[in-house]
């Protein structure tokens, strides 16, 4: 619960609306051994950042509110969280009827209810209980709110640093603001049930607002006596791809099924597996149980290495497959032949493949998360991965 003289923030929001999630990762990366983690913190720190632009009264009012609260608390909107009453509530009601299904609205937090059109007429609530449809508060409702009135869940935060206000005009100020919260925020971890070889596979829904990005990097050590030709070493010997992609999640569900997966990955500290969004291989036809034709991409010539052995199978209509390639030959100058760990289902056809990609054992590249809001329950999040040392 926040103190009951924090300062609501109110103001309309009209440009970048983002939620950053702040993880604390040790650990060890040696250059030949296993690397291994350690999540500092239990919840991430979360640092909250609205623009928007306020307007004579408004502005006035905004920055007297700044000037006066900007080392108090504040009641800061979870605007990804934000959303609309189902039915109209009268004054001293103590149920607030609202979908709260995947929205962080907790027992014993608050809520802030807002007039658009005014928001001089805003409410802070205290929600006494949660249910699917509505919220029990602890005090009755002060004023009347229609219909389809806009309600955001809030936490208690510091000002991150002193907004600026611009000067668009002298009564115009365009703003970017920023609350560091000061609660501890729990979410439930979960990386979404798709597993493969007991640890978890990134299987979510890629939308293509931006390209993926893939490179097969190596560890290199330059060595350099500075007399003679230069040379590297490799010290792992292995391939560690980086990988990144734009996620876009839209609705409620979407995005609170990724805010769980980046939870479970806290920052930098847990392993899953990343495909290559590519088609690494061409599929030809399936020879056996176990055994596949593949149009040749020169993958026969040379050992099979870790993070470039194992495959994920991508079907029509049905779930992919996840497998790793225990032998590969050349067939002839158009066709290679791999031979996988374990049989694939029974009567799958060469028709029902659409693709085959490369996975990769990763961590996240960053102990940073970021959910930037794009209009009403659309959020993009960019995931940057690096291949690490598993011994699997």
């Amino acid at each position: 619960m926040v103190p009951t003289n924090a300062v609501a923030w109110p103001f309309a929001i009209g440009g970048q609306i983002s939620e950053r999630l702040q993880w604390l990762t040790d650990g060890m990366d040696p250059a030949y051994g296993m690397e291994t983690t350690r999540q500092i913190l239990q919840a991430p720190r979360v640092v909250l950042q609205f623009d928007g632009l306020e307007s004579a009264a408004l502005r006035r009012w905004m920055e007297t509110l700044v000037a006066m609260n900007g080392a108090g608390l504040w009641h800061a909107p979870l605007m990804v969280d934000s959303t609309f009453s189902t039915a109209a509530a009268a004054a001293t009601d103590l149920v607030l009827p609202v979908d709260t299904a995947h929205r962080r609205f907790v027992t014993g937090g608050n809520a802030l209810l807002v007039d658009i059109g005014n928001p001089r007429r805003h409410e802070v609530v205290q929600i006494d209980a949660v249910n699917a449809d509505s919220l029990d508060l602890t005090l009755p409702l002060v004023g009347a709110w229609p219909d389809r009135s806009l309600i955001i869940p809030t936490v208690g935060a510091y000002l991150d640093t002193t907004p600026n206000f611009g000067r668009f005009t002298s009564d115009d100020s365009p703003f970017s603001v920023g609350f560091r919260v000061a609660e501890t925020m729990d979410w439930p971890a979960d990386f979404g049930g798709v597993s493969y070889r007991s640890l978890p596979v990134l299987d979510a829904p890629v939308y293509w607002t931006q390209d993926p990005a893939y490179a097969p990097v190596r560890r290199l050590a330059p060595i350099d006596d500075g007399i003679g030709p230069v040379r590297f070493l490799d010290k792992p010997g292995l391939i560690l791809p980086a990988i990144g992609l734009e996620a876009t999640m839209v609705g409620a569900e979407e995005i609170a099924a990724h805010r769980s997966l980046l939870y479970a990955l806290a920052g930098r500290n847990h392993p899953i597996w990343v495909q290559s969004f590519a088609q690494d291989f061409m599929m030809q036809s399936i020879v056996s149980d176990a055994t596949i034709d593949v149009e040749w991409s020169g993958y026969s010539d040379w050992p099979i290495q870790a993070n470039r052995r194992d495959i994920r199978i991508a079907r029509h209509g049905a779930a992919p497959i996840y497998r790793r390639i225990n032998a590969a030959s050349e067939v002839d100058s158009d066709t290679e032949r791999l031979v996988l760990d374990a049989d694939l289902p029974d009567g799958i056809t060469y028709a029902d493949i659409s693709g085959i990609s490369f996975m990769a054992l990763c961590r996240q590249d960053a102990d940073v998360n970021s959910l930037r809001l794009w209009g009403n329950g659309v959020v993009q999040s960019q995931l940057t991965f690096k291949g690490c040392n598993h011994g699997l």
